[in-house]
């Protein structure tokens, strides 16, 4: 398919959908929950905002992706499994003004999971304002309203990347001039206040860990579909091997955990990705695809997507709501 066709394909996907819009009530959200490949891009061509162009105005998509997340750190947003202090934190405030207060960092572990136990370490790349995808704030600890925050920062050393990440806490009502979060106080998110009980939710999660093996990762896809409140929920697949699990015996066992809820994006994009997106194929491409592996020319750096990688996932996302009827 040529990339002209593939432009009045996508245009028709979007003119096609508003015939399922209805402008005449309220809008059905739909919650996008994931790490980096579904995280917002300033120059809108992440996927849920993609996928909001072809539902039309009746649709609502609200991106819940930050970068370098993994599945227990994005179930503790989402509310699955919260979140908990990993120690006591001083809240300090005066009369006039609140302080933000340093809570961790890379060193000193800050919350870890009601899941499993282990560390979580939310918005690793920002995303911590209330317009932001991570839905934690405003947020409540111990009965109160706070803000998180972070302070994160990315290099290069010696070939590889480093990240440093400081947590803060702002308190959002009047403390006394101390107060004190005692360790093991759950969190209760933003979005375990107001975006549960939404029309849909869509999970892509999985390539940054944070499961022990296939199973593991379909109990906690099914504990965030429990928790949503909704019945109507898509799974998409990670593509790049992480070394948890195989890739072909993890997607056998979502495809038949979720049957049609479930879309495997890797076979997708190793069988029609490069056809879908009207591009020829390179002889790297040729040799991934021999390796089965999804093509370079579809990617950015190995993990994320290009823009017609995006559009793809998009389009087809897209295709699964319209055969789930949603």
């Amino acid at each position: 398919m040529k990339k002209k066709t593939l432009i009045w394909v996508l245009s028709a996907v979007v003119l096609m959908a508003s015939a399922f819009s209805n402008p005449g009530n309220d809008k059905k959200d739909i919650i996008c929950w994931g790490d980096s490949l579904t995280a917002p891009h300033g120059d809108r061509t992440d996927w849920p905002a993609q996928l909001q162009a072809m539902l039309g105005d009746g649709y609502n998509v609200i991106n819940g992706g930050i970068a370098g997340e993994n599945t227990t750190t994005i179930m503790a947003r989402q509310g699955a499994s919260p979140m908990r202090l990993a120690h006591d934190v001083t809240i300090f405030n005066s009369k006039d003004a609140a302080f933000k207060t340093f809570i961790g960092n890379n060193d000193i572990e800050t919350f870890y999971s009601s899941w499993n136990g282990k560390r979580v370490t939310p918005l690793l790349q920002g995303g911590w304002d209330e317009s932001g995808p991570s839905q934690i704030n405003p947020c409540t600890i111990g009965g109160r309203p706070f803000h998180l925050a972070s302070d994160s920062k990315i290099w290069m050393e010696e070939g590889s990347f480093k990240m440093e990440n400081n947590l803060y806490i702002l308190p959002d009502d009047e403390w006394p001039s101390t107060g004190v979060l005692k360790a093991g106080t759950e969190i209760e998110t933003y979005a375990m206040k107001n975006l549960r009980g939404k029309y849909a939710n869509i999970f892509f999660i999985g390539q940054n860990g944070g499961f022990a093996d296939a199973e593991d990762l379909i109990r906690q896809i099914e504990a965030m579909i429990d928790y949503s409140g909704s019945s109507r929920y898509i799974v998409v697949s990670y593509h790049i091997y992480n070394g948890i699990v195989g890739m072909n015996e993890l997607e056998e066992a979502l495809r038949k955990r979720f049957g049609s809820h479930f879309f495997n994006l890797r076979n997708y994009l190793i069988t029609r990705g490069l056809a879908d997106a009207g591009v020829e194929p390179t002889e790297s491409d040729k040799k991934a695809l021999s390796e089965d592996r999804v093509p370079p020319s579809l990617m950015t750096d190995g993990v994320h997507f290009t823009t017609d990688g995006y559009r793809l996932i998009a389009a087809q996302v897209y295709a699964k709501m319209q055969e789930l009827e949603y």
